[in-house]
């Protein structure tokens, strides 16, 4: 198999395992400042004090949501609309996050961790960066591709063991992973390898 369908192939075997990662963090956290904030649309209430970044995303597609007539901007609407990105962004610093968000609420998503914020932040945002590559076709093969497969099942135990054992079923990333082609080194000008 040359490295490009390689490259094609595993990133086609992340994304569903990536998006059960997504959807799933998304439901769990939404669910707890659902909980915390007594509304659907917590990102209105007036103690939230999301990041102007964050707010802007969720302006956006508040605003996405109102032109599409087919879509009525409900709090559930904008939430599926929501990103991996966004909800990783909730788990970092933030407008004092850690204090406000963290420990009184967010770290109940994760029913399975107890460790700090911190490490969970930084191996979600890896996820959020491997994510953003396959979603974008950009290449990923010089990842450390069984450590992002480990890690995203970690995480998904964190959140609910039995969504991380349904998305363990039809798991074909170790399978293509052993099918791993030796890179290509680049021909040298002139030579009869060159391209």
């Amino acid at each position: 198999m040359r490295w490009y369908a390689w490259e094609a192939e595993i990133a086609s075997a992340f994304f569903p395992l990536l998006r059960h990662l997504e959807r799933t963090l998304g439901h769990a956290m939404a669910k707890q400042l659902t909980a915390r904030f007594g509304r659907m649309d917590w990102w209105d209430h007036p103690e939230i004090d999301l990041h102007h970044v964050s707010r802007s995303k969720i302006a956006a597609i508040q605003k996405k949501l109102a032109r599409d007539r087919r879509r009525m901007p409900t709090a559930g609407a904008v939430q599926r609309e929501l990103t991996l990105g966004f909800w990783v962004s909730l788990l970092g610093p933030g407008n004092d996050y850690e204090t406000r968000l963290w420990r009184p609420t967010l770290r109940h998503a994760f029913p399975s961790y107890s460790g700090p914020r911190k490490p969970l932040h930084q191996d979600l945002n890896k996820l959020r960066e491997l994510r953003n590559q396959v979603a974008h076709h950009e290449p990923i093969g010089s990842r450390p591709l069984a450590a992002d497969r480990e890690s995203a099942y970690r995480v998904l135990g964190y959140l609910s063991t039995d969504v991380r054992d349904w998305a363990a079923v039809d798991d074909r990333i170790p399978q293509i992973l052993a099918e791993r082609p030796t890179a290509c080194a680049p021909a040298l000008p002139g030579t009869r390898k060159e391209l």
